[in-house]
């Protein structure tokens, strides 16, 4: 019974023997100043939004139609959104207009 009640000596790989806390920071941390986003951020909505539209406009047209590559190979207006829209982000996360 004294036995199990005695505690384990902590034995690791290094042979220290001891365990080492967590350091104590203390309990304010001054806040981080936010990171500027370079860019445009018009521009990477835009983007944005002109993706989402392709994309709705093509889930229309393919549910509309049937057959989803015949009709996108018949309107290619919602990959030209897409397209349009992957540029603008693109541009909008590295011009600053």
């Amino acid at each position: 019974m004294e036995q199990s009640l005695k505690f384990r000596q902590y034995k690791d790989d290094w042979g220290v023997g001891t365990r080492e806390g967590y350091e104590d920071r203390g309990s304010f941390r001054p806040p981080r100043e936010p990171k500027k986003q370079s860019g445009s951020s018009l521009l990477r909505f835009m983007g944005g939004l002109a993706i989402v539209g392709g994309v709705l406009w093509g889930t229309y047209l393919v549910t509309q139609g049937g057959d989803a590559v015949q009709v996108l190979e018949q309107n290619k207006g919602p990959v030209a959104v897409i397209a349009l829209g992957v540029v603008a982000s693109l541009l909008g996360k590295y011009l600053r207009v």
